[in-house]
């Protein structure tokens, strides 16, 4: 009933997973120029979320006949950020750092906040939760005071997430 089928060697899996370690420990080498990297992607996706914020505009305004002026104003901002951030990829960088440890915070508010929908079930469990949700918070606000704490912890997170990725495809070619 059940036929054994014996996988072959994923040449594509091994190469690409070699590529993902090379990249991750590259980006432990040379935090600056990932930075720069991970900025200039930044722009390249702000400008193209723009473009397609003015392309969702024009949708709404066929479909729906609505105002839609924010859209316009929201679109010409994101166009401009990312400009800003291909020109000036410092600037860029400093932004990601910023805009990384605002995320982290907002992401802990939301934890401590979301632990009481966890009381009625487990109390132990939403005790955790605000207990790490705080820890999260705190790191926020230092990560948010120190920039460059940020963008190493940034790099930190890419490279490792390279890496492991790039196992993960070595380990499937077997």
């Amino acid at each position: 009933m059940f036929t054994e089928h014996k996988k072959g060697f994923d040449w594509f899996s091994l190469v690409l997973g070699i590529l993902f370690v090379i990249a991750g420990i590259a980006s432990f080498a040379h935090p600056d120029k990932t930075m720069h990297f991970l900025a200039i992607l930044a722009g390249i996706a702000f400008i193209l979320r723009g473009i397609y914020e003015l392309w969702f505009r024009n949708f709404i305004n066929n479909a729906l006949d609505e105002s839609t002026g924010w859209i316009i104003f929201i679109a010409i901002l994101d166009i401009i950020l990312g400009i800003i951030v291909l020109v000036w990829p410092n600037f860029g960088v400093f932004y990601l750092a910023i805009l990384f440890a605002i995320w982290f915070i907002i992401d802990s508010l939301a934890m401590i906040r979301g632990a009481k929908f966890f009381k009625e079930f487990h109390r132990g469990y939403a005790t955790w939760l605000v207990i790490l949700g705080i820890i999260s918070l705190i790191l926020g606000i230092i990560l948010l005071f120190s920039p460059i704490l940020s963008t190493i912890t940034i790099v930190w997170l890419v490279s490792v997430m390279l890496m492991v990725f790039g196992i993960m495809h070595i380990i499937q070619a077997f």
